[in-house]
């Protein structure tokens, strides 16, 4: 996961040097690519300072540079990276603040992974060079979603539970996207596509068109307008 992660890292660096700071990012609304490289290197020296915050502590809100030019960005983002990459290289199993269980510095490892995929997917669509999340990172993405995510939403009461509930059938998978462990009988619908745009559909990137839907639609829809991850 770290190899994968430290790559993702490095695509995102590529592409701010060369990138327009001021192209606005269409699948997160309001952001310009420097506001969106500004959040990612600030995700990543907040998790390297969530590592080493015990549970119960507090981490300090770190906000990201402003009035950087492109390569003084990439140079930000990239001692960023560099900080979150020693963070996560040394005893994966100590203690340490997380947003959920477990709580020790291997849960930041797959969660600063898939922030990075997604938001290096927002990057390249941004700058007219869509590239797909791998297969591989994104079944463990959708994962993540549906087994942490989306129940700490529903503990946070950010998502109402319910019965309903939709069937993902996934590279030959069968996912079930439900905000409760008690369900109806059978799904409202069923969502058909490949990993990577299943786990774009839940993190809100795409629309439903992107996939094969067989059922009720409508059903589907309300389930992906909720806020299925923070």
């Amino acid at each position: 996961m770290l190899d994968v992660l430290v790559q993702e890292m490095a695509q995102v660096e590529r592409l701010v040097r060369e990138a327009d700071l001021a192209v606005p990012v269409s699948s997160c609304p309001g952001w310009t690519v420097c506001d969106l490289v500004a959040h990612l290197g600030a995700v990543h020296r907040w998790t390297a300072a969530a590592t080493r915050t015990l549970p119960g502590g507090v981490v300090p809100d770190l906000a990201g540079p402003s009035g950087l030019d492109g390569a003084a960005l990439a140079d930000w983002y990239a001692a960023s990276a560099a900080e979150l990459v020693e963070a996560l290289s040394i005893d994966l199993d100590r203690t340490c603040w997380t947003l959920t269980w477990p709580r020790t510095a291997r849960f930041w490892r797959r969660r600063q992974l898939h922030e990075t995929a997604v938001h290096r997917w927002d990057l390249e669509e941004a700058l007219g060079r869509p590239h797909q999340v791998d297969a591989e990172v994104a079944l463990d993405g959708i994962d993540e979603v549906l087994t942490v995510m989306l129940p700490r939403q529903v503990r946070h009461r950010r998502v109402e539970q319910s019965s309903r509930w939709v069937r993902l059938w996934v590279d030959g998978q069968d996912w079930a996207l439900a905000s409760s462990a008690v369900r109806d009988p059978q799904p409202v619908a069923t969502v058909a596509a490949d990993a990577a745009t299943v786990l774009l559909l839940l993190w809100g990137r795409l629309s439903l068109d992107s996939a094969s839907v067989y059922g009720d639609r409508d059903a589907v829809e309300d389930l992906l307008s909720g806020a299925l991850t923070p």
